[in-house]
């Protein structure tokens, strides 16, 4: 049986509270129904691009969010599908949150991720030959257990994840034990550092630590590649004690749901006008948010809308105070107004 080693230091404590909190301030707020779709859209589309990014696909996040909607893009054909399929795992993972994470849905799961990027006999398979993990040089760097040790290796883990003690642990410390410990074992030929990280979303998912799934937890290990490989590695150079790993996680947890916080904090704005919001306009606060700003010129293409449509959508935000219009004809632009 697998059985973890790690300390709940009082820093993961602390660290664990704020986090409990903000959570509970995100399932407590009372959220429009039209502002779930598009939190939801960003949040599934900043996972694929931060997974895949970590493991070195070049695709931007607008990319992203137009494979998400279906668009063609002018990119090498396995970046794209790399995407794809990572959309595709999440959508399968916010479908299936009844399911039980068990090797079943593991294994289906990778195969959805690697489908068309690895032969299919490899695809929800185990490893059949020893793999390597190599550093950024290219030197052998890790090796993990052999392809006759996986199978089991893969179903104590599970067995640990689903036993009653391992159910009274914060998901927290659950889902960054569970991530470090699939990425150990490497039971796969490809698609480890992935699946890893679609597990640890399934899993805040499944025990509603991620109630309405509008935050990306990837996007925290994203925009610091060479500090969430250090944490992997510290683990394993301290035989595998997880503390300083999970006190890690619990930094990016508590980081991503301040940057959840405030994302729904900005949409609350519009309560002080009382604007009743069409999905176009919370789309264009969105991106007014995300943006510095916006020019004239763009923003029907970026919207998909005409320029008097855009009009029609943006005077009554600009009458309720929510944007300013700044500068004339061509050098107009837009920009969001939070008093």
């Amino acid at each position: 049986m697998f059985k973890p080693e790690y300390r709940i230091t009082p820093y993961l404590l602390n660290l664990i509270d704020e986090a409990s909190y903000l959570r509970s301030w995100i399932d407590h707020t009372p959220l429009r129904v039209s502002w779930l779709p598009v939190l939801q859209k960003e949040a599934r589309a900043q996972i694929a691009h931060s997974s895949t990014y970590i493991e070195g696909n070049p695709l931007t996040l607008h990319q992203v969010k137009a494979i998400d909607r279906g668009e063609k893009i002018a990119a090498y054909n396995q970046h794209e599908k790399e995407v794809s399929n990572y959309l595709k795992a999440m959508r399968w993972i916010s479908s299936n949150k009844e399911k039980p994470i068990n090797e079943e849905s593991l294994l289906q799961l990778h195969k959805i991720i690697t489908d068309g990027l690895i032969v299919e006999t490899k695809q929800g398979r185990y490893k059949e030959k020893q793999n390597y993990v190599m550093d950024e040089k290219g030197i052998k760097c890790y090796t993990p257990p052999s392809p006759r040790e996986t199978p089991s290796l893969v179903r104590e883990l599970l067995d640990w994840l689903n036993s009653p003690e391992t159910q009274q642990l914060h998901t927290v410390l659950t889902s960054a034990i569970f991530h470090h410990r699939l990425v150990s074992i490497h039971p796969f030929s490809d698609g480890n550092g992935r699946l890893a990280r679609a597990i640890c979303t399934f899993i805040l998912y499944k025990r509603d630590f991620d109630l309405h799934n509008i935050f990306s937890l990837d996007a925290y290990f994203a925009d610091d590649l060479r500090r969430y490989y250090q944490k992997i590695i510290q683990a394993r150079e301290l035989d595998d004690n997880l503390t300083y790993w999970i006190e890690y996680v619990a930094e990016g947890v508590k980081q991503t749901l301040k940057d959840t916080r405030q994302r729904i904090e900005d949409l609350q704005v519009t309560a002080n006008y009382q604007i009743q919001l069409s999905p176009r306009q919370e789309e264009a606060l969105r991106i007014l948010r995300d943006t510095h700003f916006v020019r004239a010129s763009e923003f029907p293409k970026t919207l998909k809308v005409t320029r008097a449509r855009l009009n029609q959508i943006l005077t009554p935000l600009i009458k309720g105070g929510l944007v300013k219009k700044e500068g004339a004809s061509r050098a107009t632009i837009y920009k969001l107004h939070i008093h």
